[in-house]
């Protein structure tokens, strides 16, 4: 399952920065967290939860005293991370189970601080592309030892699946589709999900309640609308939704630039493909809109919204979607009481 269950080794280089020294699986950009821009604002040493997504990780910050380091010590971090949704059926608290493992990662840390030729390998050469991959320049008894280590917690860790316990196969798993026209704020909205839920992981004292476990699996589950569910023609002027992503919604978000009327129009376009399908199928799917609001940018009222998307017709049907007026980039309070709407309409 080395899609599901990832264990991997990050340091922080000299020359390059934010460094991965080795990873079980490789990791892809967008996929999977970032772990240089995690390991890049972390110094205290410790174990905290970072959630990405897709992904829940449990982090442990440890250094390793060197002569060869700047001040001393090497920065390290031990990360383990799984994809909630495919443990969901397994593990009914993600939150807990990973702290769980935090001595496990702790002991990990302390069998790697005792090998003293990890330190020298960390800088050992000057060549880019060979700092990229330090393991690969490493002796091999030192391979053979590492791997031995990193094998035996990597099993440790990871939880034991019944291998006849039914699991959803991905593709038929619910998600939350984001949808809109380009330069909308999409990616961005994404991504400062993504912070906020950083943040109300951070503090110690949150509380995991079931509003926040909801909003985790919020985010967990919300995707952009990609060409995997878009067609395009060839002069791309037609968009046309494919059956199997609406069938396999839980619900929609639909962003677009609340400061330009020329959007309004593929918007609305693209908001009638999906409620003509809802609507076809007899299912009220909750649909969110939000008018992204950019700075200094003159916004488009709620009433023309409002009567564009004929959106009091609508409620009026027992349509379950609503309006939004938030600048996805700050507006960070506002987006939230958004998704508390979806979460009500979910649960």
């Amino acid at each position: 399952m080395p899609d599901e269950s990832i264990l991997c080794l990050s340091y922080f280089d000299t020359v390059l920065g934010p460094n991965t020294f080795y990873c079980n699986t490789p990791l892809v950009a967008n996929e999977h967290p970032d772990l240089g821009r995690i390991l890049e604002f972390q110094e205290e040493e410790g174990t905290f939860i970072f959630a990405y997504r897709k992904y829940q990780t449990i982090n442990h910050i440890f250094y390793i005293d060197s002569e060869m380091a700047r001040g001393g010590k090497d920065l390290l971090m031990i990360t383990y991370m799984i994809r909630a949704a495919y443990y969901k059926d397994e593990i009914t608290d993600i939150y807990n189970y990973l702290l769980s493992k935090s001595s496990d990662l702790e002991e990990f840390a302390s069998e790697l601080k005792s090998n003293k030729e990890l330190t020298k390998l960390l800088h050992s050469h000057e060549e880019k592309s060979i700092r990229r991959n330090p393991l690969k320049m490493a002796s091999k008894s030192f391979r053979k030892q590492f791997l031995d280590i990193f094998d035996k917690f990597y099993m440790k860790i990871t939880p034991k699946i019944n291998i006849a316990a039914p699991i959803a196969a991905k593709g038929d798993l619910k998600k939350i589709y984001v949808f809109g026209p380009r330069n909308s704020g999409k990616t961005t909205l994404l991504k400062n999900l993504e912070v906020i839920q950083f943040l109300n992981y951070k503090e110690s004292e949150a509380k995991r309640n079931l509003v926040n476990k909801i909003y985790d699996f919020i985010i967990d589950n919300i995707e952009l609308l990609t060409y995997e569910c878009i067609e395009n023609d060839f002069e791309g002027t037609q968009k046309q939704l494919y059956d199997h992503c609406l069938d396999n919604s839980e619900a929609f978000i639909l962003i677009f630039n609340a400061s330009d009327k020329s959007s309004v129009k593929d918007t609305i376009e693209m908001f009638q493909l999906v409620l003509n399908r809802c609507l076809d199928k007899g299912e009220y799917i909750p649909i969110m809109i939000i008018g992204n609001k950019f700075h200094d940018k003159e916004k488009l009222s709620p009433d023309f919204i409002y009567e564009n998307f004929d959106l009091e017709e609508l409620e009026k049907c027992g349509m379950p979607l609503q309006y939004f007026s938030i600048n996805v980039l700050d507006e960070d309070e506002k987006l939230i009481n958004a998704l508390r709407w979806l979460i009500k309409k979910l649960v």
